[in-house]
């Protein structure tokens, strides 16, 4: 198998934090497991390696607010494991007024390593990697933005747009506005709504052209 690294990149991809380097042999807190599928014309390998994409919690940017790096393997031509042995960085996670548990939201997309920072070529359009700091209840507003309960830990969702933000998302857009973005910009970023997934679901990563 080829050792990558796995990169979680910053905002217009600037410095990353690394909480983990990636030669870390800790136990992993989830692993992804999955495959390569390339659109036309694209590489037939996954480039540079793999990225988490962290979601922000504030602004209408969207994945790419924090990072990361922890290893991947991957074994040519189309399938992938990593494992992840850290929790997300503080600038991923967030909370709902109703109780005190934080939560993050990650994308997985491949990436293609340059001199000077990772660029995203294509991802998987499905599924979306989730964090709570402690279980999520029924019928909390954290629960409503995962699309049902979860407990402490690393999850998979799935993701679907929607053209009404559900209560939780509302709750996000407000905050978003209320940071200073635009009120469309907000609604348009967050026009969408996870549900339950499997965590042992296999993904699949679209690599596209460079």
């Amino acid at each position: 198998m080829l050792r990558v690294s796995i990169l979680v990149c910053a905002q217009l991809w600037a410095a990353c934090d690394a909480l983990a380097p990636a030669t870390y042999v800790g136990d992993p807190l989830f692993t992804l497991e999955g495959s390569f599928a390339s659109s036309v014309n694209a590489p037939a390998d996954p480039l540079g390696g793999v990225a988490l994409l962290w979601q922000d919690p504030l602004g209408p940017e969207g994945p790419g607010v924090a990072s990361t790096t922890v290893p991947v393997a991957i074994e040519f031509p189309a399938s992938f494991r990593v494992d992840i042995p850290v929790p997300p960085p503080d600038a991923a996670r967030f909370r709902f007024v109703d109780n005190d548990i934080t939560i993050a939201e990650a994308y997985v997309f491949v990436v293609e390593s340059t001199e000077d920072h990772p660029v995203p070529h294509g991802g998987e359009r499905r599924h979306v990697v989730v964090w709570a700091s402690a279980d999520v209840a029924d019928g909390s507003l954290a629960a409503d933005y995962l699309g049902g309960p979860i407990t402490a830990g690393y999850h998979l969702r799935t993701f679907d747009a929607v053209t009404v933000a559900g209560t939780a998302q509302q709750a996000m857009i407000d905050r978003c506005v209320a940071s200073g973005a635009a009120q469309r910009a907000c609604e348009v970023r967050r026009g969408y709504q996870l549900s339950a997934s499997g965590d042992h679901d296999r993904l699949k990563i679209t690599v596209t052209p460079p």
